[in-house]
């Protein structure tokens, strides 16, 4: 996704109400429905972001904390470092109640963010070391699909990507 600004009405939503009215789930995981069908719009992560912060306001997207890092991750392309470390901070899952390592995945957004390659490190590590979720791919004998946790890949470009933009190292880091 480029982060380079677009003009006006290339960010103008055609139904900015129907999106806001749409279920929290439809909202952010529709398929061509909800904001999703609008990230491709380059250099318009700001007016999607302003979007996020209108819906969640509403009741509806209460206990929707994919809400609030679609956002982030939004205001991060756009170099928003600071709301968006605020926001991701809102995802945390409660302790003990995180097997998949999210609240690693975000220590390490959170110290890519911060230009805090150490910190960035021991999140990898720590996310590194957590058991293989149920349903693995090599579990379940289909050589197909990647095995393993889908965040360590972009953890990983974000340590080859460290001090680059956020935008380039979330979305197209080059392999080594």
């Amino acid at each position: 996704m480029s982060s380079a600004p677009a003009l006006a009405d290339d960010c103008r939503f055609d139904d900015r109400a129907g999106l806001l009215a749409m279920s929290p789930e439809a909202f952010d995981n529709g398929p061509d429905e909800g904001w999703d069908a609008l990230a491709e719009r380059a250099g318009c992560q700001l007016e999607i972001a302003e979007l996020f912060t209108a819906y969640r306001q509403q009741a509806k997207a209460a206990g929707h904390a994919g809400l609030a890092w679609h956002e982030a991750t939004m205001r991060a392309d756009a170099g928003q470092r600071d709301p968006a470390i605020a926001l991701m901070r809102l995802t945390y899952k409660p302790h003990g109640a995180d097997p998949e390592g999210w609240n690693h995945y975000v220590d390490a957004t959170i110290a890519f963010l911060d230009d805090d390659l150490p910190a960035l490190k021991r999140a990898r590590a720590r996310l590194a070391k957590l058991p293989m979720p149920l349903g693995n791919a090599r579990e379940q004998g289909d050589d197909e699909r990647p095995a393993g946790r889908p965040q360590l890949k972009i953890v990983d470009a974000l340590i080859r990507c460290m001090y680059q933009p956020y935008a380039l190292a979330s979305e197209s880091c080059p392999e080594p």
